[in-house]
């Protein structure tokens, strides 16, 4: 069961990966109709690695509490969550990973407080909104106007026909706010770059992304990581989530860099 924890904004549900070993503390952001449950097969292989790993779910996702206030529900918002929980917990220079719409909220955590963290990990992330549409402006378009329960019957339940995890994709979705989806993908279709801001941290800083990534052009991500000066890790056989087409991979890249560290 998840930990609920009272942060500044409202609660969260986190869970906690505890190692027998411990090396160091790890905060993990989801992405985009994602929720904690994505990192379910590598917090347990971060915490056999010795890292302490914090895995909530946003503000209005799945088992973390609804706001009344829409404003908490911005990338800025979460990033001072992920601060929050830093401080909530009392950990000395975490690392921070973020999946995706997780990654853009991670570099506006940095920028914020850029002393706050040992590194940040890009994983399947990007700098900007990128200029085609993409699966964002489909759920905008679909789901505007509608409850959760309305786009599952309408169009989303669909896409998890087959996921070997149907049941989890169907209860999460209906768990969500819908305000903060909608935030969301308004914002993955319109957020501007803060790397130049990043870079000024000089924060360490690692990109990782899966072969056939189709969020954002592995192009954009090299260059990102060429602007921040950050090597890169291509997983082999993966996609947009290398977290659970390869998990055992996926980690071997992340907790490596974070060895790299110490």
């Amino acid at each position: 069961m998840p930990e609920l924890v009272e942060l500044a904004q409202g609660q969260l549900a986190i869970n906690i990966f505890e190692p027998s070993q411990y090396k160091g503390d790890a905060i993990l952001i989801h992405g985009f109709t994602g929720s904690k449950e994505d990192f379910d097969y590598i917090g347990p292989l971060l915490a056999e690695r010795g890292y302490r790993t914090y895995v909530p779910d946003m503000r209005g996702i799945h088992q973390s509490p609804w706001s009344s206030d829409e404003s908490t529900y911005s990338m800025a918002a979460y990033a001072r969550d992920v601060i929050d929980i830093a401080r909530h917990f009392n950990l000395q220079s975490p690392h921070l990973f973020g999946h995706s719409y997780g990654g853009a909220v991670a570099q506006r955590a940095v920028v914020a407080e850029p002393n706050r963290f040992k590194s940040l990990t890009l994983f399947c992330s990007g700098p900007h909104a990128r200029k085609n549409p993409g699966f964002s402006e489909i759920v905008l378009e679909k789901l505007s106007g509608k409850s959760m329960q309305e786009g599952w019957d309408q169009f989303a339940a669909e896409m998890y026909v087959g996921h070997k995890r149907e049941e989890l994709m169907g209860k999460r979705w209906l768990a969500n706010d819908v305000r903060s989806i909608l935030r969301q993908a308004r914002e993955l279709g319109s957020f501007t770059s803060v790397i130049p801001e990043v870079a000024a941290t000089k924060i360490s800083t690692h990109i990782i992304y899966g072969e056939n990534d189709d969020a954002w052009p592995l192009a954009m991500q090299d260059q990102m990581a060429a602007d921040l000066s950050a090597p890169v890790a291509v997983i082999k056989d993966a996609g947009h989530c290398p977290n659970e087409d390869q998990p055992e991979s996926s980690v071997k890249a992340i907790a490596n860099f974070w060895d790299s560290l110490v």
